[in-house]
């Protein structure tokens, strides 16, 4: 380690001290309790700015308001169980921010209020089973979204005021339903995950609004039928579409391949241990 790069700053905050060292392009910081009205205070902070893995439960409104410049935060594999309002107030520059691995239980409205120019949002491996009203209203830059690994039973409302956004994924959830036009305002929306769920039937009007969409994911559900005319009626643009590991008997399954070959939509190819596959996808046999 060059140790002419690397600078070791303490934070004392009130009666505990937050540890955080900086080398060339990260500062990172330990596990020490975040307390309310006490923003971090870090001299010659990096634009990367990372908590270790550890115990964090909380980010009080504030936290970061000394820290301008900061334009990219990881707090993942953590134990924060909830945001509040104003959480991350104070990083006008943030484009990423990571919140993987922790054990969130909901989003909350104002919670990522003001990050104007946040592009990527990572939620992905929480406890989340509820998305509040505008929670995600003020993201006008944000481009990729990851809810997958959490309790969601239904695709959140508000998503769709992200009109910027351009990667959905919402696998490994407990969806089971796709309502019509659930993502009806995501018209800049290229690759859709909706992998690992519960879904049995895709209703017409499902992907109203998906107009640029080039990849959907639909594999590892319980789908045992697809109007093939319904889907490409709203996915006008779609190049790939993923449906191994779902409950299609095989000439329904071969049917359905044929039918979005035929429109020029690649079915990607399964792995299946399966005698019976088509395209490599497991399928019944009548």
């Amino acid at each position: 380690m060059n140790f002419l790069c690397l600078l070791l700053v303490f934070v004392c905050i009130k009666t505990s001290c937050q540890w955080c060292r900086s080398t060339v392009g990260v500062t990172t910081c330990g596990n020490e309790i975040l307390k309310k009205n006490t923003p971090l205070k870090i001299a010659d902070y990096k634009r990367l700015l990372e908590f270790e893995r550890g115990y964090l439960e909380e980010i009080p409104s504030g936290t970061f308001k000394l820290l301008p410049r900061v334009n990219i935060l990881v707090v993942s594999n953590n134990n924060v169980k909830k945001l509040e309002e104003g959480s991350f107030d104070g990083l006008p520059q943030l484009e990423k921010l990571s919140l993987y691995g922790n054990q969130l239980q909901g989003v909350q409205s104002g919670a990522f209020r003001n990050l104007r120019n946040l592009k990527s949002l990572d939620l992905g491996l929480n406890k989340i089973s509820q998305v509040e009203a505008d929670a995600f209203a003020d993201l006008p830059s944000l481009e990729e979204l990851n809810l997958s690994f959490n309790n969601l039973q239904d695709v959140p409302a508000d998503v769709n005021k992200i009109r910027s956004l351009r990667t959905l994924k919402l696998n490994n959830n407990k969806l089971s339903f796709i309502a019509a036009d659930a993502f009806h305002k995501l018209n800049n929306l290229q690759l859709l995950d909706l992998g690992d769920n519960a879904i049995s039937r895709i209703t017409s009007g499902s992907f109203g609004g998906l107009g640029n969409l080039r990849e959907l994911n639909l594999k590892s559900n319980y789908l045992s039928g697809l109007n093939v005319q319904d889907v490409l009626s709203d996915l006008r643009s779609l190049s790939v579409i993923h449906l191994s590991i779902n409950s299609f008997n095989c000439p329904t399954l071969s049917s359905i391949i044929n039918a979005f070959e035929a429109k020029g939509v690649s079915v990607a190819k399964g792995f299946s241990k399966s005698k019976d596959t088509v395209n490599g996808i497991g399928c019944k046999r009548i």
